[in-house]
């Protein structure tokens, strides 16, 4: 059973939000939840309209979809050139010397008014010549700052570029190592990597390594009376059991917590961002 997804419908006796709510419960506290408000696993599988012995009817996975969404995690959108671009340029001290280019090559073009005298001597004429000529070429210093500045936010941004791009590769390369299929009958065996949040319908001496998620070394005992919640991402030990899938891609436990890595990525290269901006305006 897919369980992920923008809204909730197709005659499904549950919503996506209350099953993303379900599982931040855990050990006791998750089996009080599914016991006195759903009435046990078995009535949260009529309520999903999934069998537990038989699992999904094959016909109505296009309708899942629909309604719940697929079993994927949409990665983080990529930065475009242009972006990394305008980002390079939000160096302080870069815009010091873009501003100092530009207060350069407007003094450069800038001419006062020349005084109308005939007694000029023959070395004050010399040194308005060579006067003249250091006007002229005045626009050069200016051009050559603004030049300087966009080597360097082309080396910048093409080189955050590259990284972007490889770790994409690395990142393309490893889901395609540990790709699996979301589990349509629900049975988990030991070294199984768990696709998706769910509930033990039933358990045999099962253990879970959950230090992928909680950072936990011991491995943690599952069972449908005490501890049923089986998290995405985490590696069944020992024995065996079913599961009722509930929860999927950006719905499941990891996703959430992808999603919450992506926006901490971003608060934190804007907090970096403004604490070197205010380090260079005290310097």
């Amino acid at each position: 059973m897919d369980a992920s997804g923008p809204s909730p419908g197709g005659g499904f006796g549950i919503t996506v939000e209350e099953l993303r709510n379900l599982m931040e419960h855990r050990a006791q506290e998750g089996l009080d939840l599914v016991n006195n408000k759903y009435g046990g696993v078995h009535e949260l599988c009529k309520l999903l309209k999934t069998s537990a012995t038989t699992g999904l009817d094959e016909s109505d996975l296009d309708l899942r979809r629909k309604v719940f969404g697929s079993n994927v995690i949409p990665p983080k959108p990529p930065k475009s050139f242009l972006r990394l671009v305008w980002e390079a340029l939000q160096d302080v001290t870069l815009i010091i010397l873009i501003v100092a280019a530009i207060i350069s090559l407007g003094l450069s073009f800038y001419k006062p008014p020349k005084e109308d005298n005939a007694n000029i001597r023959e070395e004050d004429t010399y040194e308005a010549e060579q006067g003249s000529f250091e006007e002229a070429a005045g626009w050069i210093d200016g051009l050559a700052i603004l030049v300087a500045v966009v080597v360097v936010v082309m080396v910048t941004a093409f080189n955050d570029w590259s990284k972007e791009r490889q770790f994409r590769g690395l990142q393309n390369r490893i889901e395609i190592e540990h790709k699996f299929a979301t589990i349509r009958r629900g049975v988990v065996d030991p070294s199984d990597l768990l696709p998706a949040d769910g509930i033990i319908i039933q358990s045999n001496d099962l253990k879970v390594d959950e230090s992928s998620l909680t950072g936990e070394s011991d491995h943690v005992k599952k069972g449908e009376n005490r501890d049923p919640m089986l998290l995405s991402g985490t590696h069944v030990m020992e024995g065996s059991g079913k599961m009722l899938v509930v929860a999927v891609g950006p719905n499941s436990q990891t996703g959430i917590i992808f999603a919450l890595l992506n926006e901490s990525s971003e608060e934190a290269h804007d907090k970096k961002k403004k604490k070197k901006d205010g380090e260079d305006k005290e310097a």
